[in-house]
C-alpha cells in the first residue's frame, strides 16, 4: 500500500470516528433501536442458529440489544477475541466476563467455549465506513478482511447512516459485506 493511501485511509477513519463520536449518546441509543426495528426483513437474521455480535467500543454502534434478542429466541451468540492477527469466536452471554486488546476493544475472555468461525451463519460486523456496493472500512488491522476471505456466513455491517461514504480507493484485500444495517433501513448489497 503507498504511503498515500494510508495517509489517506488514516484521515478518513480519523473524520468518520470523529463524526460518529459527535453523534450524543441519546441519538446513538435511538438510531441502534431504529435499527434494530428493520431486522425483521433480513431473513438470513431471522433464521440464523449462530451469529457472531462484538462487544461495543466508545461510540460504536452498539448490537448488544440484538445480540440479547438473538439470545432470547435460542440462537447461539459468539463474540470474537484477538489471538495474534486472526479472530477467535467464543460464545457469549450477558454478564459473562471481558477483557481488553487493541486498542482498549473489549472482547470476551477465552473461558467461553469455541466455535469455530465456519459455524457462524451471520457477522454483525463493526465498521467505520461502508461504501455504496458494500465494501467495509474497518480500523486498519485486517481482522475481518482477512475472516471474511476465508468464510461464508452472512456479513451484515451494522452503523449509522452518516457511515455510509464511498472515499477511499479500494484494495485487494477489502471484503465486501453483503449488507448494512442502519436506522435509515437495511441496504443488501448485489
Amino acid at each position: 500500500m503507498s504511503t498515500e493511501l494510508t495517509s489517506a485511509k488514516r484521515a478518513l477513519r480519523a473524520e468518520l470516528r470523529a463524526t460518529r463520536d459527535a453523534l450524543p449518546l441519546k441519538e446513538r441509543r435511538d438510531r441502534v433501536r431504529r435499527a434494530h426495528s428493520h431486522l425483521a426483513r433480513c431473513t438470513r437474521w431471522t433464521e440464523a442458529r449462530t451469529i457472531a455480535g462484538y462487544l461495543p467500543h466508545q461510540s460504536e454502534f452498539d448490537p448488544l440489544t440484538m445480540m440479547g434478542d438473538a439470545l432470547e429466541h435460542g440462537v447461539r451468540v459468539v463474540c470474537p477475541r484477538v489471538v495474534g492477527k486472526t479472530l477467535q469466536f467464543h460464545e457469549w452471554h450477558a454478564g459473562d466476563p471481558t477483557e481488553t486488546t487493541i486498542g482498549g476493544v473489549p472482547q470476551p475472555t477465552d473461558s467461553g467455549s469455541m466455535i469455530p468461525a465456519e459455524d457462524i451463519e451471520l457477522f454483525l460486523t463493526p465498521l467505520l465506513g461502508v461504501g455504496k456496493h458494500g465494501i467495509r472500512l474497518g480500523y486498519g488491522g485486517g481482522f475481518y478482511d482477512r475472516l471474511f476471505a476465508e468464510v461464508g456466513g452472512f456479513k451484515l455491517g451494522v452503523g449509522f447512516a452518516i457511515q455510509q461514504v464511498d472515499r477511499w480507493e479500494i484494495e485487494a484485500h477489502d471484503q465486501k459485506l453483503d449488507a448494512f444495517l442502519s436506522e435509515e433501513g437495511l441496504t443488501v448489497f448485489s
